[in-house]
């Protein structure tokens, strides 16, 4: 389980601004890095580990080798034949998440290599919400918090929604609901609204796809609507051949209707973070020629959520009331 750093900070991957998929209105969304899960299917691989690394990709690199000699680790090596024209920078990952500074990063002239992981702290934090804040209010938006999994760090968590709130900005978070009740429930106190995944019905199945099993997934989300006054969006990834068949999507509808939430977003699977697997030297462990479910199939399940009295809408944004 994930734990702060010493001054308070964790560590951020991403802030995006204007962002409309993360919750009501125009919001900022953070992603905070760290995972207990490893979705085969993740879109932030980056996001899955607590340290700090680096992103290299290859369609910037110019392959002029700069960043071996940069790097003081050791962690940026020549390619066995230079002159290959397909050859580039071998990059040893696990020596590059104890770098402080990632010269590699700082030196690369083209921007091929990208820092994955920047320390912020809560005052951090809010002063670029602050600034953010007129679209909050314009719109009926503000923060949602994402990950990797953002409840790792949940000490943090709460004081950032703490501040939020005293600053009258909604807050959200998306959670894979994979942490100890005990660490969950303090954030909700200041939490608007859960956007919270459920991945498969069958417990074997989920630990087969992303690492662990369901029980506490599907616990917690009962805890949240029985102990806690926070609205609650489930949110279903819909991947080909994981997922997607009928008796899996009317058993988690059924169990998302007997828990109490009365909407549901599915979420198409898609192939854009594939290339950052690439960029961290790792396999991508699905078919790499697996296609998103047709607009025909979406519209389906849907309606498979529909039967059982939900409200059901197609993709992050729009739906939560």
């Amino acid at each position: 389980m994930g734990k702060n750093m010493d001054d308070g900070s964790v560590l951020v991957f991403n802030i995006q601004g204007y962002s409309i998929q993360d919750g009501p209105g125009v919001r900022t969304t953070i992603f905070l890095k760290g995972c207990p899960l490893k979705c085969l299917w993740c879109s932030n691989p980056e996001s899955q580990t607590f340290c700090r690394d680096v992103l290299h990709t290859k369609s910037k690199c110019v392959r002029c080798f700069r960043c071996v000699n940069l790097c003081k680790r050791g962690a940026i090596r020549m390619p066995e034949d230079p002159y290959n024209p397909e050859a580039y920078p071998v990059v040893d990952h696990k020596l590059c998440a104890d770098c402080d500074d990632h010269p590699c990063v700082k030196g690369c002239y083209e921007s091929a290599f990208e820092d994955v992981g920047t320390l912020k702290t809560v005052d951090d934090l809010m002063e670029r919400l602050e600034a953010d804040a007129p679209f909050f209010r314009n719109s009926g938006g503000g923060v949602t918090l994402s990950g990797g999994e953002p409840l790792v760090h949940a000490e943090f968590c709460r004081e950032l929604f703490e501040e939020c709130k005293d600053n009258y900005i909604h807050t959200t978070i998306e959670t894979t609901g994979y942490v100890p009740w005990e660490k969950m429930k303090p954030v909700l106190e200041y939490t608007d609204l859960v956007l919270y995944d459920i991945k498969h019905m069958d417990s074997a199945v989920h630990k087969d796809f992303t690492g662990v099993g369901n029980e506490l997934i599907l616990e917690n989300l009962k805890k949240i609507i029985a102990e806690t006054q926070t609205s609650v969006v489930v949110r279903v990834p819909v991947i080909p051949g994981v997922n997607d068949s009928d008796e899996n999507l009317h058993a988690t509808a059924a169990f998302v209707r007997e828990a109490g939430v009365g909407i549901v977003h599915i979420l198409a699977y898609h192939r854009m973070g594939m290339g950052k697997y690439e960029g961290l030297c790792r396999k991508y462990q699905l078919d790499e020629d697996m296609e998103s479910p047709s607009d025909e199939r979406m519209e389906e399940i849907q309606k498979i959520f529909q039967s059982h009295h939900l409200k059901c809408g197609i993709g992050g944004n729009g739906l939560y009331s």
